[in-house]
């Protein structure tokens, strides 16, 4: 066995994945070590990846070379692009991916590179805070490493609860770290507290589906990956089905036995992914929620009720599920639970995702305060590649805000945190139109290149893109239409990519895919390059003082929860309010736009 290793990963989850791919990728001696080898890479809840700026993560992480676009593509069993009522800038791609498979694809990634996998459960840090030497295991003892990268998902101090149940574990049939979060907190770092959960798993031979609203697979040949390998030829159908009154009334009934509301559970759950008895609560004048019925996998047993996550008794469980259309004699395979766990403080991380009072120690998922698959890959990926490159003595990785969308995550929760499980939207991010899923190869191949976490096929790859789209540029600007520059004249309203090649027969032969994206960094330049100029204005924001705003609830420019935020808390000058968790760029540039026309009056 070796002696040292140059990168310890602590948990083998989509972050803890990413993070010993992309230290592999650099060149160092990786170990993952994780408390079940076989349920590394399982997809703990949603069989499903991507979603509307999630989707973009995933081809941010394939950017730099990670595996979760390429296992989506090979377990695709169902595709939609969300949002394609608006604007290509925030279209969505998602997919329903088989779950055993996806699992067993990441794994073969993890031995096919030559990663070591310990299982074993880490209780602790090795050595001094500042600079430790490795990690502390139950059973096999200290295991030495240069830099070591907690990723760690759920699973610090882990409780799961369901009714009156309550028992130790990060997710269901898995043990909790407490003893780490022990060592962790001993050593004075800050940690709190957030809460998730999950649905039952219903029999999917107990549902009849002639009664569910039937939702196809778009059937595109899309791939995350832009290796632009065939995705899974395998599909199956989703479907959708409504709570209703009855729903709702047995929900109230067993609400006093809900540990949510009881008080049992402290930490903050996600408000944009909330429990069943939870909307219930908030949203009493609405008895009718959607639910989307998705299979676990091809040919799958199980059906999973995306939207109906509930901590409440069995009882409580069975009763709403045979409430649901389609869902009258169904059964239950797993029940429904929540599950309450540690994570670090803001406060505690920095841009490189290196927690701030040791030299080697990163984190990464989770443990970051963020909730979802996608963004537990996009912060694995870069805690990753800056612990293989701090223990190669080389420059860290920092990702801008206006690059990239895990930027935007990174620069989010380490300048101001989250008050509840950090989701990724696309209104975080002031670039948006620049950060789109369809240029996220050309948008990060240098930092990649640069920073060394692109395998040679990889870089060949999106360095023949960025050629390609510089071609295409060239072309664009060199060209007219009726004495107008194509480049100038595809801004116009209505102009497609068929529009362009009939007009110029040297763009015939190019990339229609790169082509597509490079028309939209044309559409958008304008509203690119001002959002360029008011990032960097952005900064004298200290300036810029809200004491003379009455009352927030009054301002249409911003959103509603900005409102309710910004009238508690009272900041005195805008740079105050944008570190405020749950303000986003919109609602700063809001308060602009309001502050400029309460001068004008």
């Amino acid at each position: 066995m070796i002696k040292e290793w140059d990168v310890i990963v602590v948990g083998g989850g989509h972050a803890g994945i990413e993070a010993a791919l992309a230290a592999t990728r650099i060149g160092c001696r990786v170990v993952l070590i994780s408390a079940k080898i076989s349920r590394i890479g399982e997809m703990s809840c949603n069989p499903a990846i991507g979603g509307i700026a999630k989707g973009t993560i995933v081809r941010e992480i394939d950017a730099l070379d990670g595996s979760m676009a390429r296992s989506a593509d090979a377990t695709t069993l169902h595709f939609r692009m969300l949002n394609r009522r608006k604007g290509p800038a925030v279209w969505g791609p998602r997919v329903q991916s088989d779950a055993a498979e996806y699992a067993r694809i990441q794994q073969l990634y993890i031995g096919n590179k030559g990663i070591d996998v310990i299982e074993d459960e880490v209780t602790g840090l090795d050595g001094v805070t500042e600079m430790v030497t490795g990690v502390r295991c139950r059973k096999i003892g200290t295991i030495r490493g240069k830099t070591v990268v907690l990723a760690a998902g759920t699973f610090l101090r882990g409780r799961l609860f369901r009714g009156d149940e309550l028992w130790k574990g990060g997710r269901i049939g898995d043990i909790s770290a407490d003893s780490l979060e022990r060592d962790l907190a001993e050593r004075m770092f800050h940690v709190e507290r957030f809460k998730t959960g999950t649905p039952a798993r219903i029999v999917r031979s107990t549902v009849n589906t002639a009664e569910l609203e039937v939702q196809q697979s778009e059937g595109t040949d899309f791939t995350f990956s832009f290796d632009e390998r065939r995705p899974s030829t395998k599909e199956e159908v989703c479907y959708i089905t409504y709570t209703d009154k009855n729903t709702m009334n047995i929900a109230k009934d067993f609400l006093h036995l809900s540990p949510l509301m009881a008080g049992r559970i402290e930490g903050t759950g996600p408000r944009y992914c909330p429990s069943y008895e939870d909307k219930v609560v908030k949203f009493p004048d609405r008895e009718r929620h959607k639910i989307f019925v998705e299979p676990m996998g091809y040919c799958s047993r199980d059906f999973y009720l995306n939207g109906l996550s509930t901590s409440l008794p069995r009882e409580a469980q069975i009763s709403m599920v045979r409430s649901l259309p389609g869902f009258r004699r169904a059964e239950i395979s797993d029940y429904g639970y929540a599950v309450e766990y540690s994570y670090f403080d803001f406060s505690e991380i920095d841009d490189t995702l290196r927690l701030r009072r040791t030299e080697n120690v990163f984190a990464a998922g989770q443990i970051c305060g963020t909730s979802g698959y996608e963004e537990a890959a996009g912060l694995g990926l870069i805690a990753g590649a800056n612990a293989g490159r701090f223990a190669k003595n080389l420059e860290l990785l920092k990702l801008s805000r206006m690059n990239s969308y895990i930027g935007v995550m990174i620069d989010d929760i380490v300048s101001k945190g989250a008050d509840e499980p950090y989701r990724m939207f696309s209104s975080r991010a002031e670039n948006r139109l620049h950060l789109r899923q369809d240029n996220a190869d050309r948008r990060l191949y240098k930092s990649g290149d640069r920073f060394g976490i692109l395998s040679q096929e990889k870089r060949e790859l999106l360095h023949s893109s960025l050629k390609e789209a510089d071609t295409i540029g060239n072309i664009l600007d060199s060209e007219t239409v009726d004495g107008t520059r194509i480049s100038k004249w595809c801004r116009r309203p209505g102009i497609s990519v068929e529009d362009v090649v009939a007009r110029s027969h040297s763009l015939i032969d190019r990339d229609k895919r790169v082509l597509a994206s490079v028309l939209l960094d044309e559409k958008y330049r304008g509203y690119i390059e001002r959002n360029l100029r008011r990032h960097e204005s952005s900064r004298n924001l200290e300036n810029i003082s809200l004491r003379r705003i009455g009352s927030y609830m009054e301002i249409d420019e911003i959103c509603w929860e900005a409102r309710e935020v910004l009238e508690r808390d009272r900041p005195d000058t805008m740079a105050r309010a944008e570190k405020i968790p749950g303000i986003r760029p919109t609602d700063l540039h809001g308060l602009l736009i309001y502050l400029g026309r309460q001068g004008s009056t």
